[in-house]
C-alpha cells in the first residue's frame, strides 16, 4: 500500500496520545470482512473501517440552574414574606439586604428572585429618572439663564 491510501488503525492513533486507554464512546474497529469475489480493492478501501458505539452518555439528566445544590427551593411562608418586607423597609439596611439576598448562593430561591427583580426595576426606574431630570434640568436652566 502507498502512503496516501494507508489506513491508520485505532491502536496507532491512541499510541500518539498521553493516555493508553481508549475513551468511552470512541469508534471501535470493524472485523475485517472476507473479500467477496465481485468486489474490487478500491471498493474495500472506501468502506468505513470504524463502527461507532451506542451513546454511553446520559444527556437526559436534568441540570440544576443553581450553582449550589444547597439552595432552599421550598416556598416561603407568610411570616417569612412579612419579615422580608419589614427588613427591606428599614433605610440603608434594606438596600444592603437587597444585594445580599439577590446574590447569595444558598438562600431561598424565591427571596433571591424577588430581590433580583426588585433590583432590576430599581435600575430601570433610576435610568428613567436620570433622563427626565437631565431633560427638565436643561429646560429649567435655559429659562433661568435666558437662552
Amino acid at each position: 500500500m502507498d502512503e496516501e491510501n494507508k489506513q491508520v488503525t485505532a491502536d496507532e492513533v491512541y499510541s500518539y496520545g498521553e493516555s493508553t486507554e481508549k475513551p468511552a464512546g470512541e469508534p471501535e474497529e470493524k472485523a475485517e470482512p472476507e473479500p467477496e469475489s465481485g468486489k474490487s480493492e478500491s471498493a474495500d478501501s472506501q468502506d468505513n473501517k470504524f463502527v461507532y458505539q451506542d451513546n454511553q452518555y446520559d444527556y437526559s439528566q436534568q441540570y440544576s440552574r443553581n450553582r449550589n445544590e444547597q439552595s432552599d427551593n421550598s416556598p416561603m411562608d407568610l411570616k417569612d414574606w412579612i419579615l422580608t418586607l419589614i427588613v427591606l423597609l428599614i433605610p440603608c439596611v434594606g438596600i444592603v439586604m437587597y444585594f445580599v439576598w439577590a446574590f447569595e448562593s444558598n438562600g431561598n430561591i424565591n427571596r433571591r428572585n424577588f430581590c433580583r427583580a426588585q433590583l432590576i426595576i430599581f435600575a430601570v426606574l433610576l435610568g428613567i429618572y436620570l433622563v427626565l431630570f437631565m431633560l427638565f434640568g436643561v429646560v429649567a436652566f435655559s429659562r433661568v439663564v435666558g437662552y
